[in-house]
């Protein structure tokens, strides 16, 4: 596994005022700015059999892939579930559009995001996420209002961050990978963000990241 990368990394020839060449923020949205289980309406021991059927080794490839792709929905994993266990599976996607409803988000970061789009950015959400992101998250958070841009993998069909980071910057007049941050707890995407020369921050937790802010924000 990557070590875990701590650092601000904006170009070296930007220096410590990296920040100033920022026009556009993109977040990642699950384990960046929200950190919270999807299934865990349903108990603690349904949230783990989930994240093993779903998320876990080969079934990753099988269920979690196409559910990000869209060519899986909620209700295919619904019924997935539901014969892995005695729960009906009309209740399965109930008490996830509920919990989707009811999302808290990573205080720090969160903050951030709303700060910089007061202070003139553009901010995106760019996520490798599920229809019930797009279908539910999305409209009870009004993630509309607050971002100029959602981007998400089930609408498109891929699942690549830097296919969907390019598509946000197709919607956003004046954004590029070189005027751009992105701030994402996966290296590879990070690093890849770093390739087609933009900046890129490693979100850890949000106590690391506030460090990281007051440093260079």
């Amino acid at each position: 596994m990557p070590a875990r990368d701590a650092g601000a990394h904006f170009p070296a020839n930007r220096g410590r005022m990296g920040s100033n060449f920022i026009r556009c923020i993109l977040f990642d949205f699950a384990d960046t700015l929200c950190s919270e289980l999807y299934f865990t309406q349903l108990g603690p021991e349904f949230q783990s059999l989930a994240t093993e059927a779903i998320f876990a080794g080969r079934n990753k490839s099988r269920w979690s892939v196409p559910w990000c792709r869209g060519t899986l929905t909620s209700k295919d994993i619904a019924e997935h579930l539901s014969q892995l266990t005695e729960i009906n599976p009309k209740r399965i996607p109930a008490s996830l559009d509920e919990k989707c409803s009811h999302l808290e988000f990573n205080p720090n970061i969160w903050r951030f995001a709303q700060r910089q789009r007061a202070q003139g950015r553009h901010t995106a959400i760019v996520s490798i996420n599920f229809d019930v992101f797009s279908r539910v998250v999305v409209s009870a958070h009004k993630f509309d209002r607050i971002f100029d841009v959602v981007v998400n993998s089930a609408d498109y069909g891929v699942d690549d961050k830097i296919v969907l980071c390019a598509i946000a910057f197709s919607r956003l007049e004046g954004c590029t990978f070189d005027n751009s941050l992105l701030i994402d707890d996966q290296i590879k995407n990070v690093e890849a963000f770093r390739k087609r020369g933009g900046m890129a921050h490693q979100y850890t937790n949000d106590d690391k990241f506030l460090e990281w802010e007051r440093k260079w924000f």
